[in-house]
């Protein structure tokens, strides 16, 4: 039945495996190019909206793939984030320290932090083991509180504009580009464990500790391995996003911060790479819409007659819930399952079917 398709490739040259390649490395090519010249063609309020959605996918890919590739909940990205700006703000602040290297000391803590908080996930799973990562964010917190207010006062640390070997880096341009490196190198690590053999025994832990037990796979070293090295890759973001927003503050780091994330992999699709891009990017402009709304049509009537619109925070975090309803409930493969459906459609077009 595939034989005249067949032999239409075959007149043409190239094959429908060939043509996708093609088409998923130009894609690739354009996604660089697009995001090397972004910033030089917007304004810099949406370079800064660029910014925080790179950003904000740098810090939910690793959250997914705790969650969406090794099957662990958690609640704890936002209490990750506080650990990795702290540990930046004590290096950089008290010993001048440069983001390279606060990163990587903040990655080092982060992971220590992420093996204690994955501990309970030995012997604890689905709502008990988020109910220890609530607890663990809590206690982040709270401990995160006594260091500020000791070491830099109650008003938090104040992080000084970003310079790297001499360099300004501190524009709204540099910044973007800065993040934009720091996403694609925590992409790229992403993807090439989730290819290895470490990735592949993950998915087998996910979809059955008992069977994977049984098959030889080290469930307890490979699920803690999972939260030292999300939790490390999820604290480095943490330096560059203080450094971005110029200030680390307790009042940062809520549970609000962590729904967020998991908002954002929830829309964009678990387990993927690039739907939690997708996430990040619809998640970023929610606010960005509901602040629009709120200063066209809030206004002194909305706050007089007691209109939604008239409160945007509250409003964001409403919709942020009804995005989370509205996907699992009707799309639970999230922003990629379009993706994959006009990929899939692609691939029978090219086939000729």
């Amino acid at each position: 039945m595939s034989q005249p398709s067949t032999v239409a490739a075959h007149r043409s040259g190239r094959s429908p495996q060939a043509k996708l390649a093609a088409l998923r490395t130009a894609f690739a090519a354009l996604c660089i190019l697009v995001a090397i010249a972004l910033p030089f063609l917007v304004s810099s309020y949406w370079t800064l909206v660029a910014t925080n959605a790179v950003l904000a996918f740098a810090v939910a890919a690793p959250l997914n793939m705790l969650i969406g590739n090794a099957g662990q909940f958690s609640l704890g990205n936002g209490a990750f984030l506080a650990v990795g700006a702290y540990t930046g703000a004590a290096l950089t602040l008290k010993f001048d320290l440069e983001l390279p290297v606060a990163m990587l000391a903040a990655a080092a803590v982060g992971a220590v932090a992420g093996f204690v908080v994955g501990l309970p996930s030995l012997r604890l799973r689905g709502a008990y083991l988020l109910m220890s990562t609530l607890a663990a964010h809590y206690i982040v917190v709270f401990a995160a509180q006594k260091f500020q207010t000791g070491e830099f006062g109650a008003a938090g640390a104040i992080f000084p504009p970003l310079r790297i070997a001499g360099t300004d880096l501190s524009s709204t341009r540099s910044m973007y580009f800065v993040i934009v490196v720091f996403a694609a190198i925590i992409g790229l690590i992403i993807f090439n464990v989730m290819r290895s053999g470490f990735g592949r025994a993950l998915e087998a832990v996910k979809t059955r500790d008992v069977a994977a037990a049984a098959s030889g796979i080290p469930v307890s070293r490979m699920k803690l391995s999972a939260w030292s090295l999300t939790s490390a890759m999820i604290a480095a973001g943490g330096v560059l996003q203080a450094y971005f927003l110029g200030a680390a503050a307790v009042e940062f780091y809520t549970l609000n911060l962590a729904i967020t994330y998991i908002a954002m992999i929830i829309v964009g699709g678990l387990g993927s790479l690039g739907g939690t891009f997708l996430g990040a990017c619809f998640i970023t402009l929610v606010p960005v819409g509901v602040n629009h709304l709120s200063d066209k049509y809030g206004g002194e009537v909305g706050a007089k007659n007691g209109g939604v619109l008239a409160h945007p925070f509250e409003l964001q975090t409403v919709v942020y819930g009804l995005i989370i309803i509205a996907f699992v409930v009707l799309k639970p493969e999230g922003l990629v399952g379009f993706v994959r459906s006009a990929r899939n459609w692609a691939t029978r077009a090219l086939r000729g079917r």
